[in-house]
Formats: C-alpha cells, structure tokens, sequence
C-alpha cells in the first residue's frame, strides 16, 4: 500500500500494528492544546513500515500501490479519540478530528451530576421493587462513575433482568414524578419503616445519630431514608444517558458474617454524549487490561494451584519487573535514601508491643507457630525500622533534621 495523508500537520508518534498503524497528531485550531489519535486498519495486511515529512505520510507495504482516492476503500478509521495536554478526560464525537470534544464532568465538578446519579439509584430501587415485590432495599449511593443498590432477594438477579430494569426506569422517568423531601421524628421513620416490612432500613434508621430523620419520596409510591441532594423530578434525568452494567454480590454492611446481598451497578450522566464517552473509555480500558495482556504478552500468569492471586512472572515480565526495580532504586539513592532489607515476619510479641496486633488483628494474616514460638507475617515495615534503630548508640547528630 501506498498513499499520501494530506495534512498540513507533522505527526508525532506512530506505532506500527499487524494490521494497520496508529498516528498522534497534533491538534490545532480552537479545539488545539492536545493530540489526535488516528488508529488505521489495512484490510491488505503486510509489514507496515512508515515515515513522514512536514506534510505528508507514506506508508508502504509489498503488495500493491493504492492512491489517496481509494484509501476509504482500503482503510477503516476504528477511532479518533483525543489526548489533551491538560490531563482532562475527553473524546472526540465523530470520527472527524475537527469535532468539539466533549468533557467528562466529576461528581466534585458538577452538583448536578451527582443529584442525577443520586436520584438514579433511588429510581432503580424504586422500579426493582415494582418488578420484585420481594426485594428488599439496602443502601444506595453515588460513586465515581455512577451508583449502586444493594438488595435482598429471594432469588439472584440474572442479565436479563437489567434490561426488564431499565424499561422500568425509563417509565418512571417519562412520569415526571416529582421528588420530595420530609423530616419526620425517629418514632415516626420507624413506624412506617416496620409497617412496610423493611428490616434493612430499620438498622440504618439506627445507625442515623441526628435528628430530625429526612426521607425522599418519588411521587406518592416509594420513598427511603436519605439526606439528598436529588432533582426536582424524574424527567429531569435523561434516560438515554443511563445504563446497568453489572450484577454482584456483596455482604450486608461489608461484613462476611452479615447477609449476602445483591448489588446493581449503573452508570449516569448528563446527557448521552456522555455516556457514549464513557462506554469507549471503559471499552479502550478493556483492551489495556493488565490481567488480559500479562497473559497475552506472556509476561506474567496466576497459578490458582498455587495460591489465590499469587503472580508468576515469566521472563519478559521479570525482566520489566527489574528494569522498573532498577529505576525506583537508583531514584531513591540520588535522592539521598538508604536501604534496609528486614525479615517477612517476626514474633507475635513485636506486633504486640507496636500495637498493630491490637489495632489490625483482623486484617491479618493468621500466627502460625515455629518450634512452639507464635510468628506473624509482618503488616507493616516501621517496627522492624525501629529495632534496627536500636541497635548501638546514637546521637543528635545523626537524627535526619
């Protein structure tokens, strides 16, 4: 293949695939300040080899010649997304480089996203039990991308029921039911909680220390304890721009001893260009996940035989391994850090005395006993740090000041 790129724009970097190329851009024009990505696919695939000039591309391989005429015949533009200078989250809407790109706001960015994902989950909650008599509501908050709920069913929640779900939700939302709060007394919250049969709610209701009680209604049908924020109404949050994206389970109040729950994942946003974003990004994370290219690079494999999560690095992984190793060590020595190289467990009468065996007992590792001695796997480095310190005298003058 041969063809010319008529740009009057050098390009930055690009990386050649088995089948096709990747080309950086830079942007300009008022949409400037960062780089295009161009990824091409070559539906004749050989070794791509490249190079550019100020103002063209040539990109050839050995099979046949075809002119810049035809390259929409040959070739597929998969995507166009942009990489701005700033830092900030951003793709372009259409596959032309000139298109406006469109910001992904943050919770911390914007109000009205979080009522929007806020209001979402309790619409959800709302329309699982109009779909579920049964189920029973937990907890509901906003997260970074979205919000979940947590229910307890008799029966678990399949893939299909997602999409039940969601119609569901968009007739609620098409109702334009209006949301209101209420303060009501702790005697009064736990009247109505226990008349609807809602044991979950009731332990909240008793892990709320303030008063008065605050309750969210959507309409006249359904309501919950919260302290908000929310929108005015239902038809206030775009349907197009939500979507549940998963099912998983989760223990009551996190604890394993508690109730397992189950726990619908969503996604909200402002509009659907948003959403769209989104999706893309999650699909673009997909293909850089570290457990699927680990596998695929051959860098490293997780032997279940083994152990749960334990990590094998194969060659090419141990080798990036030590050339990363290698940097964080010389870094730490230029800047004037000294190593110390201490055991993975010790007595337990050390974790004892530094008081992580009181305070983190249940994050630990089980003791294990050694020749009638109780060692644990250490929790932290410090009091290891602390009894090298000990060791001979020292002055004033040696402390780091």
């Amino acid at each position: 293949i041969e063809f010319w790129l008529l740009m009057r724009r050098g390009f930055s970097l690009g990386v050649a695939m088995g089948t096709g190329f990747i080309l950086h851009v830079p942007r300009v024009g008022k949409n400037g300040g960062g780089m295009n990505r161009l990824i091409l696919e070559s539906k004749h695939s050989s070794n791509a080899c490249f190079y550019n000039s100020h103002s063209t591309l040539s990109i050839t391989t050995h099979r046949n010649v075809i002119s810049s005429r035809s390259i929409h015949r040959k070739l597929s533009i998969r995507a166009v997304t942009s990489a701005p200078t700033d830092g900030s989250n951003t793709v372009l809407t259409s596959e032309e480089s000139e298109s406006k790109p469109v910001k992904l706001p943050t919770n911390d960015s914007s109000p009205e996203l979080l009522k929007i994902r806020h209001t979402t989950a309790h619409v959800m909650a709302m329309a699982v039990q109009r779909l579920f008599p049964d189920a029973q509501v937990t907890i509901g908050p906003w997260i970074e991308n979205g919000f979940y709920y947590d229910f307890a069913m008799p029966e678990a929640f399949v893939e299909e029921d997602l999409k039940k779900i969601k119609k569901e939700i968009d007739r609620i939302i098409k109702a334009n039911l209006p949301l209101r709060r209420e303060e009501v007394s702790r005697e009064e919250a736990e009247r109505r909680i226990k008349e609807i049969n809602e044991p979950y709610k009731l332990e909240i209701l008793q892990s709320i220390k303030t008063e008065p009680i605050t309750i969210y209604h959507i309409g006249d049908e359904w309501w919950d304890l919260c302290a908000g924020p929310h929108v005015e109404t239902t038809r206030k949050l775009n349907a197009k721009a939500i979507s549940l994206e998963s099912i998983a389970g989760a223990y009551w109040r996190g604890d394993e001893k508690n109730a397992m729950l189950q726990r619908i994942y969503g996604t909200a946003w402002e509009n659907p260009d948003q959403l769209k974003q989104y999706v893309r990004m999650k699909e673009e994370a997909k293909k850089r996940d570290h457990r699927v290219l680990g596998q695929k690079l051959d860098l490293f494999s997780i032997q279940e035989d083994a152990g749960q999560g334990f990590v094998f690095w194969h060659p090419k992984g141990a080798m990036i391994r030590q050339i990363i190793e290698d940097f964080w060590k010389k870094q730490h020595v230029e800047a004037g850090y000294e190593f110390l190289y201490t055991p993975h467990m010790a007595n337990l009468d050390l974790w004892k005395t530094s008081g992580h065996f009181d305070f983190y007992q249940e994050s630990m590792f089980d003791q294990m006993e050694v020749e009638t001695e109780q060692f644990q796997i250490k929790p932290m480095n410090c009091p290891f740090h602390c009894l090298v310190y000990k060791q001979g005298l020292k002055s004033y003058r040696d402390l780091p000041l």
